[in-house]
């Protein structure tokens, strides 16, 4: 062996190692350019390997992570860069980013401020920066974020798209549909935008042009799912089943298990009156996400139509929204009352609802909020009205303080509560559209009711009281709730009718025949008072049946009505079938009625009232739960117990072989008799009574820790 033989010699072609980590980072970099995550985080790491410290492979590698899904990762990844080169801005601003998207809009705020104050020209910081500040609710300050990042870059669309999402969130509807506007001009193709705009055209009522929204989001194909459960919902809104439908079948097509698409498909059964398939639904949507809130309040409703649900069925299902949803925000916010413990001073009662408007649930909670006794209770309004209307405004007059509640936030809500100095809560939405009930579950005040817009129990233990009555919710049934149940004279009542409204006359002795009516949401007809009517009708053959609601606007309600007939032998020459007009021309429509039927399992409330005030008997099947009972429960209260009946049998002795005499008798004297037995001012004093009995008992009652701590544990 000759010597030095056995010395290498080094290759001309060989790299030099001090620049192996630039060209892995050169490689790394082109792949993540590709769209090629995987293979870029891979280069990345081993670019990492060799330099740790390498600012652009932490700062790159970072955002492969965060882009990968993996937005913990690219926080902690790009923590270490900003270690070692705290003065980038883009760095700065890439972390705002990342933490905005993982809720930490606070840090978020003050890495965009940091990026800011290193290169104030830098567009994505400000934009960043308004959407950290939209996330903490301080939607003044982000729109001029937005608008400072516009002027730095004008024509970036989603920059245009998040300023309307601001202002949309402060109600400014028209300046927001002007940047959604914006942004598309700028982005033809940008969907999320046209799905903004159809949500504020929503908000407004204005259907046809969200509808056109999202149908344009839609055909640009990017988010075939997101926008076509979009253009779903608003369809059921304006009560196109069918085509609603039709669209969440297409999107369970591309997306099997979407729960929120078998939430709406059971919202379109629940409408047509299958209430069983719509449980069904829902039952599935939550077997996938059982924290679903959608799911939970729909299934809530559609169990309340099923003749198969039962007292403890439909409570449970209202104790699961408290479980997944009321007790983690009861742990994370809730703190002990620091109201003063006086049982007899004048007391604050706070109202929350969204229809302080021309609703039919007003028509229930507004004589009283009319008629409370000022001297002795402050009556506060939290309204959730988005679309203010007269009655809205004659809300507003009569209350001592009015709380625009629409932009609140629900910790923003409960604060104000506090603020207030609220004693006695009362929820007027229960599950129904609308409602804050997550208000609720932070326990803002001392005493806590649930009444009338949706009385049937909300299954929140920080609920105190249900006002009920005995027929409504027997004392047999009461411990399946969570709240007490509290007796008034009627489990709810409605405000007097204009007499002018009215007629005097049967409508029997002008036409020679009777004629039967239901003037309730067609989606409480099951097909069990189907078959009952379709007997009735039998029973008398020239008499005729009159059913109205909004909903036989849509023609599937329609034919679908009339087919369930055609099926029980009911030609629709015997139906007359009407749709959506004013409130007035649809009460009158009960001057052609001679008797009312209300439907089942989910019988009238407010709408059995309305046909009594009118002059019209109900003939109402008694349930077992609170919706099967509450047309009962109003019979009772107005002095007519001859028309409940507790079996179909008797339901259509009573409907086919009406005492005509008697029919007469109640048209000309009901109505003065109901304003003596349970008038506006009487049943108010009786809620008030309620409200300081309710009082008393929380004075003399020592804060429970015991119970808070079982609360805390989601019991």
């Amino acid at each position: 062996m000759q010597p030095g033989r056995s010395k290498a010699i080094p290759s001309r072609n060989a790299p030099d190692k001090a620049y192996e980590p630039a060209v892995l980072l050169m490689r790394a970099r082109v792949l993540h350019q590709q769209g090629q995550l995987d293979e870029a985080r891979s280069a990345y790491k081993k670019v990492l390997k060799k330099a740790p410290d390498n600012f652009m492979a932490l700062h790159f590698y970072a955002l492969a992570e965060y882009q990968s899904g993996n937005a913990e990762l690219g926080i902690k990844t790009l923590k270490r860069a900003l270690l070692a080169d705290p003065k980038s801005a883009q760095a700065q601003s890439d972390m705002g980013s990342m933490l905005i998207s993982v809720g930490r809009f606070a840090d978020s705020l003050a890495s965009c401020d940091k990026a800011i104050a290193i290169d104030p020209t830098l567009m994505l910081a400000y934009a960043n920066r308004g959407l950290a500040l939209s996330g903490l609710a301080r939607y003044e300050d982000a729109i001029a974020s937005f608008d400072k990042a516009i002027e730095l870059m004008p024509d970036r669309a989603d920059t245009w798209n998040d300023r309307g999402n601001a202002l949309h969130k402060l109600g400014r509807y028209t300046d927001a549909l002007e940047s959604y506007d914006k942004a598309i001009e700028i982005d033809p193709l940008n969907d999320v935008a046209f799905m903004n705009r159809a949500g504020t055209y929503k908000d407004l009522k204005q259907l046809d042009q969200a509808l056109a929204s999202y149908d344009r989001a839609l055909s640009i194909g990017k988010r075939p799912v997101q926008a076509g459960l979009a253009r779903a919902e608003t369809l059921l809104f304006m009560r196109n089943v069918k085509d609603a439908m039709a669209t969440c079948t297409a999107v369970l097509k591309v997306e099997p298990n979407s729960a929120i698409a078998l939430t709406l498909l059971g919202n379109c059964m629940a409408s047509l009156g299958d209430a069983e398939t719509a449980i069904a639904l829902h039952s599935r949507a939550l077997e996938l996400m059982p924290n679903y809130e959608a799911a939970i309040s729909s299934k809530i409703f559609s169990m309340d139509f099923c003749a198969g649900s039962d007292v403890e069925a439909q409570q449970a299902v209202r104790s699961s929204w408290w479980t997944q949803i009321g007790a983690p925000i009861y742990r994370a916010f809730a703190t002990p009352p620091t109201n003063d413990r006086d049982p007899d001073r004048r007391l604050v009662v706070g109202y929350v609802s969204a229809d302080f408007r021309a609703h039919s649930a007003a028509f229930s909670f507004r004589p009283v909020i009319e008629h409370h006794d000022h001297s002795q209770f402050e009556v506060v309004l939290y309204s959730g009205v988005v679309v203010p209307d007269d009655s809205t405004r004659a809300f507003e007059a009569i209350a001592d303080k009015w709380r625009d509640a629409t932009l609140m936030s629900d910790q923003g809500l409960a604060d104000q509560i506090k603020q207030d100095k609220v004693d006695i809560l009362v929820d007027l939405s229960g599950h129904s559209n609308g409602n804050r009930l997550r208000v609720f579950a932070r326990k803002p005040a001392p005493v806590q009711v649930t009444a009338w817009g949706h009385a049937t129990g909300t299954g929140l233990p920080v609920m105190d009281y249900l006002l009920g009555d005995p027929v409504a919710i027997p004392v047999e049934d009461r411990h399946f709730y969570a709240e007490a149940v509290y007796d008034l004279p009627s489990i709810v009542i409605i405000e007097p009718l204009p007499a002018q409204w009215r007629s005097q006359d049967l409508p029997f002795d002008r036409n020679g025949y009777l004629t039967y009516g239901s003037l309730n949401r067609i989606s409480k007809i099951s097909d069990a008072a189907i078959e009952v009517w379709s007997q009735i009708l039998a029973a008398s053959p020239t008499s005729r049946l009159i059913l109205k609601d909004h909903q036989i606007d849509d023609p599937a309600v329609r034919q679908t009505l009339l087919e369930k007939f055609a099926t029980r032998g009911i030609a629709a020459g015997r139906l007359t079938l009407l749709g959506s007009s004013s409130r007035q021309d649809h009460l009158e429509t009960l001057k052609q009625i001679d008797l009312c039927l209300d439907p089942f399992p989910q019988a009238g409330g407010v709408s059995t009232w309305e046909a009594l005030h009118m002059g019209v008997p109900v003939v109402s099947r008694l349930g077992h739960t609170v919706p099967s009972r509450v047309g009962c429960a109003v019979l009772a209260a107005a002095g007519l117990p001859d028309f409940i009946a507790p079996n179909n049998a008797r339901y259509i002795e009573i409907a086919s072989k009406p005492d005509l005499e008697r029919l007469r008798s109640i048209r000309r004297g009901l109505r003065d008799f109901i304003l003596q037995r349970c008038g506006p001012a009487a049943y108010t004093r009786a809620v008030e009574d309620a409200y300081r009995t309710m009082w008393k008992r929380w004075c003399a009652a020592p804060f429970d820790e015991a119970k808070d701590r079982a609360l805390r544990r989601g019991r």
